[in-house]
Protein backbone atom coordinates (compact mmCIF):
# COMPACT_ATOMS: atom_id res chain seq x y z
CA UNK A 1 0.00 0.00 0.00
CA UNK A 2 3.12 2.55 0.99
CA UNK A 3 4.23 1.67 -2.39
CA UNK A 4 0.89 2.63 -4.19
CA UNK A 5 0.56 5.65 -2.10
CA UNK A 6 4.17 7.37 -3.12
CA UNK A 7 3.50 7.08 -6.70
CA UNK A 8 -0.22 8.88 -6.32
CA UNK A 9 1.60 11.44 -4.80
CA UNK A 10 4.57 11.34 -7.11
CA UNK A 11 4.80 14.97 -9.62
CA UNK A 12 3.80 12.95 -12.36
CA UNK A 13 0.81 11.67 -11.08
CA UNK A 14 -0.27 15.02 -9.50
CA UNK A 15 0.28 16.50 -12.55
CA UNK A 16 -1.76 14.06 -14.18
CA UNK A 17 -5.09 14.57 -12.29
CA UNK A 18 -4.61 18.31 -11.80
CA UNK A 19 -4.59 18.44 -15.78
CA UNK A 20 -7.98 16.24 -15.48
CA UNK A 21 -9.77 17.77 -13.02
CA UNK A 22 -9.09 21.47 -13.71
CA UNK A 23 -9.40 20.40 -17.84
CA UNK A 24 -13.29 18.55 -17.09
CA UNK A 25 -14.05 21.87 -15.30
CA UNK A 26 -12.96 24.14 -17.74
CA UNK A 27 -15.08 21.90 -20.28
CA UNK A 28 -17.85 22.72 -17.96
CA UNK A 29 -17.00 26.50 -18.07
CA UNK A 30 -16.88 26.30 -22.10
CA UNK A 31 -20.47 24.38 -23.08
CA UNK A 32 -21.88 26.53 -20.40
CA UNK A 33 -20.80 29.94 -22.18
CA UNK A 34 -19.77 31.09 -18.48
CA UNK A 35 -16.52 32.71 -18.66
CA UNK A 36 -14.72 30.96 -15.97
CA UNK A 37 -13.71 32.63 -12.80
CA UNK A 38 -10.81 34.66 -12.12
CA UNK A 39 -10.14 32.56 -9.14
CA UNK A 40 -10.49 29.50 -11.06
CA UNK A 41 -8.05 31.05 -13.66
CA UNK A 42 -5.71 32.35 -11.14
CA UNK A 43 -5.80 28.65 -9.56
CA UNK A 44 -5.27 27.08 -12.47
CA UNK A 45 -2.40 28.58 -13.84
CA UNK A 46 -0.53 28.89 -10.56
CA UNK A 47 -1.39 24.90 -9.82
CA UNK A 48 -0.19 24.33 -13.50
CA UNK A 49 3.26 26.34 -13.16
CA UNK A 50 4.34 24.63 -9.37
CA UNK A 51 3.47 21.36 -10.27
CA UNK A 52 5.30 21.29 -13.61
CA UNK A 53 8.21 22.90 -11.48
CA UNK A 54 7.88 19.73 -9.20
CA UNK A 55 8.00 17.50 -11.67
CA UNK A 56 10.99 19.13 -13.63
CA UNK A 57 12.56 19.38 -10.67
CA UNK A 58 11.85 15.71 -9.27
CA UNK A 59 12.83 14.01 -12.92
CA UNK A 60 16.03 16.49 -13.21
CA UNK A 61 17.25 15.06 -9.87
CA UNK A 62 17.03 11.67 -10.93
CA UNK A 63 18.78 12.15 -14.33
CA UNK A 64 21.35 14.29 -13.17
CA UNK A 65 20.13 17.09 -15.74
CA UNK A 66 21.41 20.51 -14.62
CA UNK A 67 18.87 23.65 -14.29
CA UNK A 68 19.35 26.87 -16.15
CA UNK A 69 19.60 29.98 -13.70
CA UNK A 70 15.92 31.38 -13.89
CA UNK A 71 13.77 28.02 -13.83
CA UNK A 72 10.82 30.02 -12.09
CA UNK A 73 10.64 32.84 -15.10
CA UNK A 74 11.57 29.99 -17.61
CA UNK A 75 8.83 27.68 -17.29
CA UNK A 76 6.41 30.49 -17.01
CA UNK A 77 6.75 31.70 -20.29
CA UNK A 78 7.79 28.64 -21.98
CA UNK A 79 7.07 25.65 -20.00
CA UNK A 80 4.82 24.33 -23.42
CA UNK A 81 7.69 24.32 -24.94
CA UNK A 82 10.46 23.28 -22.45
CA UNK A 83 8.59 20.14 -21.10
CA UNK A 84 8.53 18.63 -24.30
CA UNK A 85 12.47 19.48 -25.32
CA UNK A 86 13.15 18.28 -22.02
CA UNK A 87 11.59 15.09 -22.53
CA UNK A 88 13.12 14.23 -25.99
CA UNK A 89 16.45 15.28 -24.76
CA UNK A 90 16.43 12.88 -21.99
CA UNK A 91 14.17 10.12 -23.26
CA UNK A 92 14.44 10.39 -27.06
CA UNK A 93 11.32 8.19 -28.60
CA UNK A 94 9.91 7.04 -25.24
CA UNK A 95 9.85 10.94 -24.46
CA UNK A 96 6.86 11.02 -26.80
CA UNK A 97 4.42 8.57 -24.61
CA UNK A 98 4.59 11.50 -21.56
CA UNK A 99 3.60 14.27 -24.59
CA UNK A 100 0.94 12.27 -26.12
CA UNK A 101 -0.77 11.03 -23.04
CA UNK A 102 -0.65 15.32 -21.90
CA UNK A 103 -2.22 16.42 -24.32
CA UNK A 104 -4.29 13.55 -24.35
CA UNK A 105 -5.69 14.07 -20.73
CA UNK A 106 -5.44 18.23 -21.82
CA UNK A 107 -8.16 17.68 -24.84
CA UNK A 108 -9.89 14.56 -23.62
CA UNK A 109 -10.58 16.30 -20.24
CA UNK A 110 -12.11 19.36 -21.60
CA UNK A 111 -14.30 17.04 -24.15
CA UNK A 112 -15.33 14.88 -21.17
CA UNK A 113 -16.61 18.09 -19.13
CA UNK A 114 -18.60 19.53 -21.81
CA UNK A 115 -20.24 15.88 -22.24
CA UNK A 116 -21.15 16.29 -18.12
CA UNK A 117 -22.34 19.25 -18.67
CA UNK A 118 -25.01 18.65 -22.08
CA UNK A 119 -25.85 15.31 -20.46
CA UNK A 120 -26.31 17.05 -17.13
CA UNK A 121 -28.99 19.87 -18.90
CA UNK A 122 -30.56 17.63 -21.53
CA UNK A 123 -31.38 15.04 -18.31
CA UNK A 124 -32.63 18.24 -16.34
CA UNK A 125 -34.29 20.31 -18.89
Amino acid sequence: MSNFLSKLVSPTALLYIYVTLTQIAYGIYLASEIEAPFGFTLIYSAGLLWIVGWWLLTDSRKRGVAWVYDIGFFLSIAWPFIMPYYLWKTRRAKGLLPILAFVSIYIGAIVVGMAVYLVLTTATG
